[in-house]
């Protein structure tokens, strides 16, 4: 991407909005009258009531309460579309079904490569995507509802803001290209992977592979709303539950900015010792901006902190 085209996106994305391809989420949908309770008894969040049109991000979690993938769940009254980390289809799967027993009814169907996922980020998105025919007043975080262009069947989801707003269409695979065209017709700016990942990690959003892995713990990422406190037990739950009645992290996700280039994995030092890592990073017209995992007491002291010789700011 040329700096001129990268500034009118950037430009696009603070002024209306701008439309991405998230086309490489593993995306599945689950059939079966067990298929919200196991859901529910695995991950972190209470989501066996959800009803049609309802959604909920919800967190799957290793025994000492480590991220395995975060499930973004859309409910209907026969099933279930699930949204997960790209490239994470099969090892998914795997885990999920491990999790079935022998009376559970519960089907997983991989339709990844069957569905397109656009996002339209942006502080205008709602009102672009109303006069393409996507009228997104009212609904609320993680839910959806039914959508037609054409003969084209849509879901609009909404989703994590970027830039001030954000939303999900699923359609097939082979209406993508006709949809993409239309909402650029409806003035929606289109944005390449480098361009949403620049916007991604302004807006302090974790990614599934950098932020969101087996490293870290969903409190420590910031994920409180995907943990429920109230319900049953889940793998994990111990861990999740002492951090959370402690009060205190070891560590946690913090948005950085600087003037020169960083790359993920780089050490982060404060007072001369190592304090955390760079998890992702990304250049655009405003600067360096990252995130990655500090020492929450080196945070609360306000310790100047360093990447090689660089200085980088915590932004809050």
């Amino acid at each position: 991407m040329s700096s001129q085209i990268a500034e009118k996106v950037y430009a696009a994305a603070e002024e209306t909005a701008v439309l991405v391809d998230r086309s490489t989420l593993a995306t599945f949908t689950i059939t079966g009258k067990s298929r919200l309770d196991i859901l529910h008894r695995i991950s972190t969040q209470a989501v066996s009531h959800l009803q049609s049109g309802q959604g909920a991000a919800t967190v799957l979690t290793t025994d000492i309460g480590r991220i395995i993938d975060r499930l973004i769940l859309y409910a209907d009254d026969t099933a279930v579309t699930m949204l997960a980390g790209e490239g994470h289809r099969d090892p998914l799967a795997r885990y999920l079904l491990r999790n079935v027993f022998f009376n559970d009814d519960f089907q997983l169907h991989d339709v990844t490569e069957e569905t397109a996922v656009l996002a339209i980020y942006g502080p205008q998105a709602q009102t672009l995507l109303a006069s393409a025919g996507f009228p997104a007043d009212d609904l609320p975080l993680h839910h959806w509802r039914q959508a037609n262009i054409g003969d084209t069947a849509v879901t609009l989801h909404k989703t994590e803001a970027i830039a001030g707003d954000g939303y999900f269409l699923l359609c097939p695979a082979a209406s993508k290209e006709t949809l993409w065209a239309h909402l650029q017709a409806s003035g929606i700016t289109p944005a390449d992977e480098a361009a949403f990942e620049y916007l991604r990690i302004a807006a302090g959003l974790p990614r599934f592979g950098r932020e969101m892995t087996l490293d870290y713990i969903p409190l420590e990422t910031g994920l409180w709303a995907d943990v429920s406190f109230n319900k049953g037990c889940y793998t994990g739950q111990e861990i999740i539950t002492r951090m959370e009645s402690r009060g205190k992290l070891a560590k946690r996700m913090v948005r950085l900015r600087t003037h020169v280039p960083l790359e993920p994995g780089a050490d982060i030092t404060g007072g001369g010792k190592s304090v955390g890592t760079i998890t992702s990073a990304a250049t655009g017209p405003d600067g360096t901006v990252a995130l990655g995992y500090v020492k929450t007491a080196v945070l609360e002291a306000g310790t100047s902190l360093l990447v090689g010789e660089t200085a980088v700011t915590v932004l809050e």
